[in-house]
């Protein structure tokens, strides 16, 4: 999971050195950075997962292209001023901090990666600084130095090589290896930094982000053609029916485990089921009192129950590093939240969660497990440092209210509220 996160100067966020828990809530006005702060901790997620879609030469100038090229720049600063990024984060049990620095402008002459390195993050009372396995740009724009060490105390001889400063080194690292006979010679740089390449790409590779208001019902209401390559819900949830039908076929288990998520929504539903009618797919819903019901006959609330209990209630071979959810509760009853934040919380389907939000009843349900110090709360407010709010700083304040008490009445212990 990511145990710390910096980030400088991308839009409007400042961040610098943020400690997380498994569960993370935001809370604060519009336009103070919430979505802006999912989009810069999972900048990189886009990046790998997404970033040949586009028509750019790179991964990194699409998804530079998609944030809006110098747009995405604090407008407090510079046009000089370098974008930051860094994670802390746990991989396979060794701490690692991965930093990613670039330049944008409003072209792609303008835009270039000015730092991107590898560093363990553990420290001890013999080694203060952190130990580096690579830096790529800091000398010079281009040029990249492995080590062929692992950790402190082995003999380290940096090799140097030619870097593409407008692509990560992890699309380019097969090339570097080919291009490099001292670099493909290397045994420590050639198996073991490639090992922390691969793991570090699939951490990032696991991230699940999703936003509700781009939820797309209208299509999801739709018979849809039967699809079995569908794993995971798209960002709009537009094939959903398919999903729910993959994960059906291969366990049967699963599917009661949904049924029974969603009889806790729905007291009076009986069973659900994916459908064929004239070649397509359609997902129903059958009730207690025998009457039937397709996605087209159910309300918006109904939908985004049905959405959420797939993101949170996935399969366990489908485990993933990180879930981002803007807004989830958007078109549920206060009752329905309650439930939906039990689901997170019981969930053992990923392995660190970040949510938005500006519902107090859904904020309600945290404050047992923010109290025993597994719930994380950020306060955003615009131009301001993101404040991370303990029970500690609260505990007198909050007393025996719930933590969406203090946010109803807009108690400056827990802020988040416009004025």
């Amino acid at each position: 999971m990511i145990n710390k996160f910096s980030c400088h100067n991308f839009r409007n966020i400042q961040a610098e050195d943020l400690e997380f828990e498994k569960i993370n809530i935001l809370i604060g006005p519009n336009n103070s950075g919430k979505s802006n702060f999912i989009k810069a901790l999972t900048f990189f997620s886009e990046m790998l997962r997404t970033g040949k879609e586009d028509n750019l030469k790179s991964a990194f100038l699409n998804t530079i292209s998609r944030n809006g090229w110098d747009h995405m720049r604090n407008k407090q600063v510079s046009d000089s001023e370098a974008i930051n990024f860094s994670w802390e984060i746990n991989l396979n049990g060794q701490p690692v901090r991965y930093q990613f620095s670039f330049n944008v402008g409003d072209s792609i002459e303008k835009c270039n990666i000015v730092l991107e390195e590898l560093n363990a993050a553990e420290r001890t009372s013999k080694y203060t600084d952190e130990f580096n396995y690579f830096r790529c740009h800091d000398d010079k724009i281009g040029k990249g130095r492995f080590s062929t060490a692992i950790r402190k105390g082995q003999k380290n001889r940096r090799l140097a090589f030619d870097v593409d400063s407008k692509e990560t080194i992890i699309m380019q690292f097969k090339d570097i290896l080919l291009n490099n006979k001292s670099i493909y010679g290397s045994e420590l740089v050639r198996v073991n930094i490639a090992q922390l390449l691969y793991d570090l790409q699939k951490y990032f590779d696991g991230f699940s982000v999703y936003t509700s208001a781009q939820f797309n019902t209208r299509k999801m209401r739709e018979p849809v053609t039967i699809k079995n390559l569908d794993d995971f819900l798209n960002y709009d949830a537009g094939n959903f029916t398919n999903v729910f039908n993959r994960y059906t076929s291969e366990d049967m288990l699963w599917r009661s485990l949904f049924e029974d998520r969603m009889k806790e929504l729905i007291p009076n539903l009986k069973m659900i089921d994916a459908a064929t009618a004239y070649d397509k797919l359609i997902f129903r819903m059958l009730y207690s009192s025998g009457e039937q019901y397709d996605l087209s006959d159910v309300s918006e609330g109904t939908l985004k129950g049905l959405i959420l209990n797939m993101l949170i209630n996935m399969p366990m071979n489908r485990e993933r590093a990180l879930l981002a959810i803007d807004e989830p509760e958007t078109n549920l009853h206060p009752a329905w939240q309650k439930v939906v934040g039990n689901w997170i919380q019981t969930a053992g389907t990923f392995k660190q969660c970040f949510i938005s939000t500006h519902s107090p009843d859904f904020l309600d349900v945290f404050t047992e497990e923010f109290i025993h110090g597994n719930v994380a709360v950020f306060v955003f407010r615009d131009k301001e440092k993101i404040k991370k709010i303990t029970y500690a700083d609260i505990a007198e304040d909050l007393g025996d209210w719930e933590l969406g008490d203090l946010y109803r009445t807009n108690d400056p212990a827990l802020g988040g509220w416009p004025w």
